[in-house]
């Protein structure tokens, strides 16, 4: 399909698709005489992108989450300089690209080092030898800030079950679309979770500000 079929189908205008091809969020699409010809697969992806903003994130954070899910080549690791340029020293390896010990990923995460064994048995965190990879900090200084505010372990596991059962029925919506069709069982995780997300929140702020009769505080 030519690029305007292929807007008034994603719902998009022209000029948008254009951004997201220079951006890197859309492949460049193969020529066919001197135009662009657009597969299903575009707009499956301008679909899997628009559901992306709705969650607010900024086109960094997309490109960054396409690549994480497989459908965008991750980005190379800069080249290292030659040893004369430092002297001969040898560089130190970047930071975040180890584990951390547990007293040091507490210390990063605003927990003690027995809150992370906690969250280590209940699930949350999974250490690997000893040391625990950075990427998993930012669910650790959520963890951080809920029990800042007063919620018990107890009722950290309790999201935690509840997380768990959902995923459960995430993968079982999943089952009727083949593994190797990677980017139509994308697009329909995101809208799963999205639906599952909206209901959450739209029954947390009825719930947690509006007092139901036999709740306890």
């Amino acid at each position: 399909m030519r690029i305007g079929e292929l807007a008034a189908r994603s719902g998009v205008t022209v000029r948008t698709i254009h951004y997201y091809v220079e951006e890197g969020l859309l492949p460049e699409p193969p020529l066919r005489g001197k135009y662009g010809e657009f597969d299903e697969s575009y707009v499956q992806r301008i679909q899997l992108i628009r559901r992306l903003k709705e969650e607010r994130l900024v086109i960094p954070a997309i490109r960054q989450r396409l690549i994480e899910m497989g459908l965008l080549p991750a980005p190379l690791p800069p080249a290292r300089a030659p040893a004369s340029w430092g002297q001969g020293e040898t560089p130190e390896p970047a930071a975040g690209g180890e584990g951390l010990f547990r007293s040091r990923f507490a210390e990063e995460a605003g927990l003690t080092p027995d809150q992370v064994a906690q969250l280590e048995r209940l699930g949350l965190l999974e250490s690997s030898e000893g040391l625990l990879p950075p990427a998993l900090l930012p669910l650790a200084r959520a963890a951080a800030r809920l029990l800042a505010w007063g919620m018990t372990i107890d009722e950290l596991a309790t999201i935690a079950r509840q997380v768990q059962q959902e995923a459960a029925t995430h993968r079982r919506l999943l089952r009727g679309i083949p593994p190797q069709d990677t980017l139509p069982r994308i697009l329909q995780w995101q809208e799963q979770v999205a639906a599952v997300t909206m209901i959450r929140e739209i029954l947390l702020q009825r719930w947690a500000h509006t007092p139901r009769e036999g709740v306890n505080d």
